[in-house]
């Protein structure tokens, strides 16, 4: 009996999860942001979406587990500079 971990098709199906989650996290990167961040900083967070979903697609074929876990991760990164960005460097919508 083989783990859900080392099934191919359940780690497939994973990793297309990922990246559509990704694709649909896309508001906390660029919709949030766009409203209270300043236009230098609103650049980073549109560099770091665009850098994390390639590399989710490309992590896809080898380790579809990953595709997973890097929108999750890339998510809560930019919550947290996006509120660290408010308390100290006066982001304010």
């Amino acid at each position: 009996m083989t783990s859900v971990v080392d099934n191919r098709s359940v780690a497939r199906a994973a990793g297309v999860v990922g990246i559509v989650g990704h694709l649909a996290a896309a508001t906390l990167y660029l919709l949030l942001p766009g409203l209270e961040v300043p236009y230098p900083a609103l650049y980073g967070f549109q560099a770091a979406w665009v850098s994390l979903l390639i590399v989710s697609i490309w992590s896809f074929r080898n380790h579809p587990w990953r595709s997973v876990v890097i929108p999750i991760v890339g998510v809560i990164a930019a919550v947290v500079v996006r509120i660290l960005g408010e308390q100290y460097l006066g982001w304010r919508g």
